[in-house]
């Protein structure tokens, strides 16, 4: 039989023949095409051994979806000869070991199909392969069928992590019951198994806790600034009910109660587990708060204990989330029963206290037969008791998780916030993604199990949640489900393009793969020019520009070629389809100075995630945008800013600027001081001038601010930045004590 092979190692390749091509996402492991199809119709039947429940259970499923379509299939447990002569059967007989509980055989000829697998997950993984060979309109809600003609093919598939999830926040923005069961069924669509469900926050508390009440009459409603009160909760049926939902498709379902941080909602129903026992309100802001769970009150590991006896009868998988980042410790530092706590415990520090509460919190969940699992931060103290640690600040942190020994679920900001928009992490950055870090060694791989896409919700309600995860979460589900030699992301991105048909059809309003706009920029070798390009995000996009400041219409310059720039420049682009707009204005402020491209030296280390382009950010010639991770602003959290310029020959200068970032829920200010001095050999430096800052760090909003000097032609080579942070956040600050951000952009000088 003519048939054509889909190299192992190299994901599924479109097919240019006559009949249907082939686009799974996440694309098998090996997959081999024949010649031909199969017509499924009434006439069919599913054979199912009677002793497997496990394929009883997929089957009626399968049955079920079928009969919906309008083809009502007999189920049966008879194999002869009549009843194979068109079938669908479900059996372990011959099924490899290697492919674990939930890889599967599948194959299609003319005659029938056949379905291999150990389990019932494996089976159902199948049936969502088998979806998605069937025709793009098969998910329409109104599709109707006499015969489905499905492809000729045999595949052999297994995941290569056992963790494949999402972490849904709720509880910024509540959303529905059935909101929430919809994403199920697009997580196992995808061939994914967690739902990480993040129920409590500062801004809500979202499940219902019979002993604690107020937990939900108070905890889960914000008053908005109108007086209206929002919020919502899922009563423990409507748990119940999603945790039913999510098994029957092979779902497991992860339950976040946040501690000892990201508690306010909490303790504005119960302030006598906080340390000051005072009235607080549900946060209506976002952010890091400095009241949390007092570690010193034995009352307070009661009440969790209560609450998470509760979410244990719940939640039948054997993992609770119970958060353990972004926790200050401002409070406890300040509180008598936590300093005691400290000298009764014999701990050295406050870290040393979280890991204590977390490990009381572990120990406890252990005689209910659970493990904890929380976000990187818990390592701080040292590795709290038999922890599982979920990765999220660097994927260093994922290589310091197994150091220790602890199991990893991998989902840094750099790949996984979905949160963040498409211009910082687009579809090929999620796609290059490697959950196993360089530096594990092969024997300790297996410590990481997996990895998760993270929703949260801060500035995505309920409605902007599929143009936010979508296409990215086909990315992390292939991440996940294959390896990284076995990726090819221009094969992935045409099966992306094909598979848009389908998530129509499921009703999903999916977003961008990339910036409808990306404003690229080269120095010149001599660095008197600026080359700019720019990246339209879609085929059928238009770009026009302007270089005078003013939003670009349809009347303005039409972008066809990159072209250069020889003095500074503010360029805005946006995108439009015909006379439309599409997105925002995209804008880039490009520098030429003195000081650009010039030779920098770092008196600090930038953080991993804010390098703003590498250790030459402050003279790249590009100033920073309004979004402090646009991936200019480079940053430093807890100390001062200090740079050297080398200007390459000694000359006389004019003035002297640099720009700072401000966004105070995030910990980021303006420094309180920028000193500029100036040498000629690098060694002896006078300070030339002093800017005291003329912003509060009370000044809210997102804003950059330039600090700037006339230096009166001072004559020198080298110019020396010192940016003087304000030290942690102050008192008012709702992470008081906690270590503050500097970003700066760029350092211009004339």
């Amino acid at each position: 039989m003519k048939h054509i092979i889909i190299p192992i190692l190299l994901g599924i390749a479109l097919l240019s023949c006559k009949q249907q091509e082939i686009n799974i996402i996440p694309a098998p492991i090996q997959m081999i095409q024949e010649q031909g199809t199969f017509k499924l119709s009434k006439s069919t039947k599913i054979i199912v051994d009677k002793s497997d429940s496990a394929a009883i259970k997929v089957a009626k499923y399968f049955q079920e979806m079928l009969k919906v379509k309008g083809i009502e299939l007999e189920l049966s447990d008879v194999v002869n000869s009549s009843a194979t002569s068109r079938y669908i059967y479900f059996t372990m007989t011959g099924v490899r070991d290697s492919l674990g509980s939930e890889g599967y055989e599948l194959s299609v000829s003319r005659n029938g199909i056949i379905i291999r697998a150990n389990s019932g997950s494996g089976y159902f993984y199948a049936i969502q392969t088998l979806r998605q060979l069937m025709p793009v309109d098969f998910e329409n809600a109104d599709s109707k069928y006499s015969k489905i003609s499905i492809p000729n093919v045999r595949i052999v598939d297994k995941p290569k992590f056992a963790w494949r999830g999402l972490n849904l926040d709720c509880c910024r923005h509540f959303m529905t019951k059935d909101f929430v069961k919809r994403y199920i069924d697009l997580l196992a669509y995808h061939k994914m198994n967690i739902l990480h469900w993040h129920l409590t926050e500062d801004q809500g508390w979202r499940i219902e806790i019979k002993k604690y009440p107020k937990l939900t009459e108070i905890g889960a409603w914000r008053q908005l600034t109108d007086g209206t009160n929002y919020g919502g909760y899922y009563t423990q049926d409507d748990i119940r009910e999603v945790v039913a939902y999510a098994a029957e498709r092979y779902v497991n379902v992860v339950p976040e109660i946040e501690m000892p941080g990201h508690s306010v909602a909490a303790l504005a129903a119960y302030p006598q587990f906080s340390c000051t026992g005072k009235p607080l309100k549900v946060e209506t802001s976002w952010g890091v708060f400095k009241d949390i769970y007092c570690a010193g009150n034995d009352s307070t590991y009661m009440f969790l204990q209560d609450v998470l006896t509760e979410v244990v009868d719940l939640f039948p998988f054997p993992y609770i989330h119970i958060g353990g980042d972004e926790a200050p410790k401002y409070r406890w530092e300040n509180c008598p029963k936590c300093q005691h706590q400290l000298k009764k415990q014999k701990l050295h520090d406050y870290e040393q206290l979280q890991r204590y509460f977390i490990s009381r919190i572990a120990e406890f969940l252990e005689t209910k037969e659970r493990k904890i699992i929380g976000w990187d931060e818990i390592l701080d103290g040292g590795r709290p008791h038999n922890a599982t640690v979920q990765a999220w600040r660097g994927i260093d942190r994922a290589e310091a998780s197994v150091a220790v020994g602890a199991s990893v679920i991998v989902s840094p900001t750099s790949h996984c916030y979905f949160d963040y928009p498409v211009e910082v992490t687009n579809l090929q950055k999620v796609y290059s993604f490697n959950p196993i870090p360089d530096g594990v060694a092969a024997e300790q791989q297996e410590l990481i199990i997996g990895g998760e896409c993270n929703m949260w919700s801060e500035r995505a309600p309920q409605e902007t949640v599929d143009s936010k995860l979508f296409p990215r979460i086909l990315a992390i589900s292939e991440v996940l489900w294959t390896s990284p030699v076995e990726r090819n992301y221009e094969q992935f991105l045409k099966r992306v393009r094909t598979h848009y048909g389908r998530l129509t059809s499921l009703g999903v309003n999916y977003g961008f793969e990339q910036s409808a706009v990306t404003i690229n920029s080269q120095l010149s070798e001599d660095f008197k020019s600026i080359t700019v390009s720019i990246e339209r995000g879609q085929e059928n996009l238009e770009i026009y520009y302007t270089t005078d400041g003013t939003e670009p219409t349809t009347k303005s310059t039409k972008y066809t070629k990159p072209f250069s720039v020889t003095k500074s420049t503010s360029i805005n682009a946006a995108a439009f389809i015909g006379d439309s707009r599409v997105g925002e204005v995209f804008s880039r402020e490009l520098v030429l100075s003195k000081s650009t491209g010039k030779s920098i030296e770092l008196g600090f280390t930038p953080a991993q995630k804010y390098m703003g382009g590498g250790l030459q950010a402050l003279a790249d010639g590009r100033k920073g945008t309004g979004s402090y991770n646009d991936g200019i602003w480079q940053a430093v959290q807890g100390s001062d800013m200090t740079a050297v310029l080398d200007l390459g020959e000694t000359q006389a200068v004019k003035s002297v600027s640099v720009g700072f970032f401000q966004s105070n829920p995030s910990w980021i200010f303006v420094p309180r001081q920028v000193e500029f001095l100036a040498s000629t050999d690098g060694n002896s430096y006078n300070v030339i001038a002093t800017i005291d800052s003329q912003v509060k760090p009370e000044n809210e909003g997102m804003f950059r601010h330039d600090f700037s000097a006339d230096v009166n032609g001072v004559t020198c080579r080298y110019i020396k930045m010192v940016a003087h942070s304000i030290g942690n956040c102050p008192d008012w600050h709702p992470a008081a004590g906690s270590p503050s951000w500097l970003f700066a952009d760029e350092i211009v000088v004339e």
